[in-house]
């Protein structure tokens, strides 16, 4: 199945006009996600060198260079834990197009996903343990902060606006605050504590389901 959904998302890039690209593996400086990167020598360029943490930087390079639709799958490397959520190296698809804005990327990846499911299982509907999930369906929309009041009702909206509300919500939740944050960080650890934190790691999907997007990150 991994074979037909690798297939099938670049049939699917390829008919929304979408260029598949290779972007280098070995990068000089490591960028475009906050990650321990690998080290590796080039013994030809006497230089260190870094394997790559995301593909970001050059396929930015390539929308700016005049390519408005560009994909790449490959992988990526990040010398850090290993969780049932992290690996060392895995498979990742990055996306880039030009005057277009989150909405339209909701929209996109609604109907890749919807798109894979029809093609590959014959309908929109994917089981997933003891649930699911309707690929058919819209998917759910919420801000961070209606996540957070979703996820832990007793939160009121306006304590997410006010630095000390928020800290003292942060700090009841176990989050250690740091001197160095701002509302925006406060906000988004609640968020990642309350609404993407799993009771239990085998069950990725218990907080927040399949088709669920996150916007208004602080």
């Amino acid at each position: 199945m991994r074979s037909q959904i690798l297939a099938g998302i670049r049939q699917f890039m390829v008919g929304r006009g979408f260029m598949e690209v290779e972007t280098p593996m070995m990068q000089v400086i490591p960028g475009g996600a906050s990650a321990r990167p690998f080290i590796t020598h080039h013994n030809a360029l006497d230089l260190d060198m870094y394997l790559r943490i995301a593909p970001e930087l050059y396929l930015k390079r390539l929308v700016v260079g005049g390519f408005e639709r560009v994909f790449e799958i490959n992988r990526n490397f990040r010398n850090e834990g290993i969780s049932v959520r992290h690996n060392p190296e895995f498979t990742m698809m990055e996306l880039y197009m030009a005057y277009a804005d989150y909405k339209d990327l909701i929209e996109l990846t609604e109907s890749l996903f919807r798109t894979l499911a029809q093609d590959i299982l014959g309908n929109t509907e994917v089981p997933y343990g003891d649930q699911v999930f309707d690929f058919g369906k819209p998917f759910e929309k919420l801000t961070m902060r209606e996540a957070i009041k979703k996820y832990r009702p007793e939160t009121e909206m306006a304590d997410l606006d006010n630095f000390d509300s928020a800290k003292a919500i942060a700090e009841s939740i176990g989050i250690k605050v740091e001197k160095s944050w701002g509302l925006g960080r406060i906000v988004t650890e609640i968020f990642e504590e309350v609404a993407e934190a799993q009771p239990d790691p085998a069950d990725l999907h218990h907080r927040i389901p399949g088709g669920s997007f996150s916007a208004g990150a602080p």
